[in-house]
């Protein structure tokens, strides 16, 4: 098992180093490991302080969920995200013997309830200091499609896309995010710093009617269809040359579509565009194939 992070946020780094999974709390590392017999989850901290929680989880499993983009369930049907999990290991650290019961106590009424199902999650717009997880093996990027062929005619272009298989169960904004940086992987790293704080990376959800709108000519806001007609540098392309390389991104059309709009202060890709062209990040799910379109654009003269 490779070294590899499955969440970080501002207060938790939860992975796996030289084949132990941890969880870092503000920096300071407690190592997770089981009973190869029992459910009990081995909480060591750097004193060599030991606590078990009974009937809880194998930490091998859950970063293997997590991996994924899936949720993990405890015993008493409660079921988690990362940030959850950290949150029940720090509670219970330091405790000694415990139950799984006793450790969700940190949840209050919300532990047996399965809250984590009811959530919108779709329509919840990412907090500012939740920090989100970056599920590697949730997404792909997508090498060949038809999209790519007839983007290569418009090389004067300066909307950069990638598309981005999903490969787990949908899960609204977490899913987006996955494909986000996936994405930004592929088309920032090469060239431009990654300044990601991923507590900081906002998103609201946009309509298609939203995303495909018209080109507001006293508005100096940034939109799709105004980043790609107008470029600090003209390059002539036409409303019919957007629509064809839309037919083919969507082939489906517009109504299996769901869109985030991202903030883009976390990368030196969206210098130029943020000193007065203008910046854009958006993913787009399309349901109907199962796939993302991460557009991003950012320019200057």
């Amino acid at each position: 098992m490779k070294d590899f992070e499955v969440y970080r946020d501002d207060r938790y780094v939860l992975g796996c180093e030289d084949e132990i999974p941890y969880l870092k709390i503000n920096g300071e590392k407690y190592r997770l490991t089981c009973h190869p017999y029992e459910p009990c989850l081995y909480i060591t901290d750097r004193n060599g302080r030991l606590t078990v929680v009974h009937n809880a989880f194998d930490p091998s499993d859950v970063l293997r969920s997590f991996s994924k983009g899936l949720p993990i369930t405890s015993v008493t049907g409660a079921e988690y995200n990362a940030p959850d999990f950290c949150k029940m290991v720090e509670y219970s650290a330091g405790m000694g013997s415990i139950t799984i019961s006793d450790a969700e106590k940190v949840f209050g009424e919300r532990a047996k309830a399965n809250d984590q199902n009811k959530r919108d999650d779709g329509d919840k717009k990412p907090s500012a200091s939740a920090g989100r997880f970056f599920a590697p093996d949730s997404v792909s990027i997508i090498e060949n499609d038809p999209f790519y062929a007839v983007s290569a005619n418009y090389p004067d272009n300066v909307i950069d896309c990638c598309l981005v298989k999903n490969e787990a169960p949908y899960r609204g904004v977490d899913s987006h995010w996955a494909a986000l940086m996936k994405a930004a992987l592929r088309i920032i790293a090469d060239d431009w710093e990654l300044r990601l704080d991923a507590g900081k990376i906002t998103a609201s959800r946009i309509t298609p009617a939203e995303l495909f709108a018209p080109i507001d000519e006293s508005s100096n806001e940034l939109n799709y269809r105004k980043a790609f007609m107008f470029p600090p540098c003209p390059h002539g392309y036409t409303g019919a040359d957007f629509k064809r390389l839309n037919d083919v991104l969507f082939p489906n059309g517009k109504d299996f579509l769901e869109i985030f709009k991202w903030s883009t202060d976390w990368s030196e890709y969206f210098d130029d565009g943020s000193e007065w062209w203008g910046t854009l990040c958006l993913t787009v799910y399309d349901k109907s194939l199962d796939r993302f379109a991460v557009i991003m654009a950012s320019a200057t003269d």
